[in-house]
């Protein structure tokens, strides 16, 4: 991630669908109903019907003015299929995106029983099967070093990785029974260091670590600084004035970084997995797709995804961070746009597709949007295409003090405390509709734009259907029907419900899940157990009401007989 808690630019923004104009207008005008109505503008038409001429009674004027009456719900179909599809979900398809500079401070110590513990319980809580990846790197990853003796550090490499950092990171791996991808810098353009780093690194995490990547994001190398200079002075490139210093020419393309990525990875130790561009670009990507094959180093292609972008500063542009801007069906489906040749080209390889890097707003997010409830329901969404589209694993990101947050921590007297944010609880929802091992459900909404609907089938028997509704201002009402009912349980059985939602999808706190929250700050990282809902079928169908930006999950008790398997 090229980013620091005060700069974190994207060159690249994807181009997201608005909403058809028609529904656009069609909102604006009940909007605009909702406000005209009123019968309190009653009294002002009494002085309006005087100086006309007309004796006008207030029964009579009652009638005339029109009164608004809420326009009645109109159901949804929402119909589920019965054979499943796709691959099992596999263990550990969440995990984080962290930075370098983030690793003592979520440690803290060289022990696994010193980790943070709130940090332990909320990662382990969205894999809960084990097999959690932790890539590291991002921005810090071109900025960071291990000291080459005889070298002077480069002028744009800001932080040290010592024997002490090695020691928290390997503890932090451990508390959480995680494997690390770990990215080694680029942009000073000297094999040597990234041959000493990797050296160090896996002196010290070797068995833990599942590759290595090389630089982050190189088509930005030519437009963000490398450093500073002040009065004839390296300083560091987020710093105020100075002058801009590049670490690469304007004429900086795709075929010199493959030229680069090819010398330093000749100079790393032989054997050890690659993965790589850490980018989004198109014809980045396609160069590494090249480069697979049965005997190839590279085991894990890796890129990175967010829809919106806080450099964006055009408000009518669908890349403009906002929240009906988040909501679109393009900016959940905008992660896997394109990318099914490059999944299956890996896949036929043995190889990995991951999002390495995932968040809702690049340029450090943006207040107000990233840090809401609607930042929850784009990450459902998104997630479920992501695994639908066959991509092996999402790695949040997650860096302390942005928006873009999952979690912030803060230590004091020896106790940890977590603020958890709306893009957690998504995150959580996330794996309790779909857990480890289950497979996806075709699951089709009669108003897709709206309600949104995933469904899946897992290895305890139960079928999971998440609804999730993306209106602002309307409540949605789904009629579930799931096929396949009969041959166990009672076509009357009750279903458990839970429900995602806060004051509106404008929230940036009490958000809740299943009727429960972590508060404003948690001391165990544990969510409560869900207060008890249900759900009846009338007719054959789950009828679910959702208030305007929520979303509800439905979990069908076991039948007898597995569903039939696409082959």
């Amino acid at each position: 991630m090229r980013a620091t808690r005060d700069m974190h630019v994207r060159r690249r923004t994807r181009a997201l669908v608005t909403r058809p104009a028609v529904a656009l207008a069609a909102g604006i005008a009940v909007a605009c109903a909702v406000h005209i109505v009123p019968v309190a503008s009653a009294a002002q038409a009494v002085p309006a019907a005087r100086a006309a001429g007309r004796a006008l009674s207030l029964p009579a004027m009652r009638q005339r003015v029109p009164v608004a009456h809420a326009a009645p719900v109109v159901p949804i179909a929402v119909d589920v299929g019965s054979v499943a599809r796709g691959r099992p979900l596999a263990p550990g398809f969440l995990g984080l995106a962290l930075e370098y500079r983030s690793i003592p401070s979520l440690a803290g110590a060289r022990s696994a029983s010193a980790v943070d513990p709130v940090l332990v319980a909320l990662v382990h809580a969205l894999d809960p099967a084990g097999g959690t990846v932790l890539r590291i790197g991002g921005q810090s990853a071109d900025r960071s070093w291990w000291p080459v003796p005889g070298m002077p550090r480069p002028p744009g490499i800001t932080y040290d990785l010592t024997p002490a950092w090695v020691a928290s990171a390997a503890a932090l791996a451990q508390a959480l029974n995680a494997k690390l991808i770990l990215g080694l810098g680029l942009e000073a353009d000297r094999p040597r260091i990234d041959a000493v780093e990797a050296g160090h690194l896996l002196a010290g995490l070797g068995g833990m670590t599942e590759a290595l990547t090389i630089g982050n994001e190189p088509m930005l190398y030519s437009q963000i600084p490398w450093y500073r200079i002040l009065h004839g002075k390296a300083i560091p490139w987020y710093s105020q004035g100075g002058t801009a210093v590049y670490g690469r020419a304007p004429t900086y393309g795709p075929a010199a970084y493959e030229r680069e990525w090819s010398r330093v990875a000749a100079a790393l130790p032989k054997g050890v997995p690659l993965a790589g561009p850490d980018d989004g670009t198109p014809s980045l990507l396609q160069g590494f797709e090249r480069r697979l094959g049965p005997r190839s180093r590279l085991r894990l292609i890796a890129v990175h995804d967010y829809p919106l972008s806080r450099c964006d500063g055009n408000p009518a542009s669908s890349g403009y961070p906002s929240v009906p801007n988040l909501l679109t069906p393009a900016a959940a489906s905008g992660a896997v746009r394109g990318l099914g040749p490059g999944i299956a080209l890996a896949h036929r390889y043995g190889a990995k597709f991951l999002i390495d890097e995932m968040g809702s707003i690049s340029c450090n997010g943006r207040a107000g949007v990233s840090d809401t409830l609607a930042s929850a329901l784009w990450l459902l969404d998104a997630l479920f295409r992501v695994d639908a589209a066959g991509i092996d694993g999402v790695q949040l990101h997650n860096f302390s003090g942005l928006v873009n947050d999952l979690f912030d921590f803060t230590h004091a007297g020896g106790d940890w405390l977590a603020s958890v944010h709306p893009l957690y609880y998504g995150a959580l929802m996330f794996t309790q509709a779909a857990p480890a091992g289950s497979r996806l459900l075709r699951a089709t909404s009669a108003d897709p734009v709206t309600l949104r609907s995933w469904a899946t089938t897992a290895p305890d028997g139960r079928v999971r259907v998440l609804l999730i509704n993306d209106s602002l201002s309307s409540t949605a009402l789904a009629l579930v029907r799931v096929a396949g009912r009969a041959g166990g349980a009672s076509s009357s059985a009750a279903a458990a419900l839970e429900r995602l939602r806060a004051a509106s999808a404008y929230s940036t706190g009490g958000v809740s899940l299943g009727g429960r929250s972590f508060g404003s700050l948690t001391a165990t990282g544990s969510l409560p157990a869900p207060v008890p809902e249900s759900a009846e079928p009338r007719a054959g169908a789950y009828r679910i009401r959702l208030a305007p930006g929520s979303a509800a999950l439905l979990t069908l008790p076991p039948v007898r007989t597995a569903p039939a398997t696409a082959r």
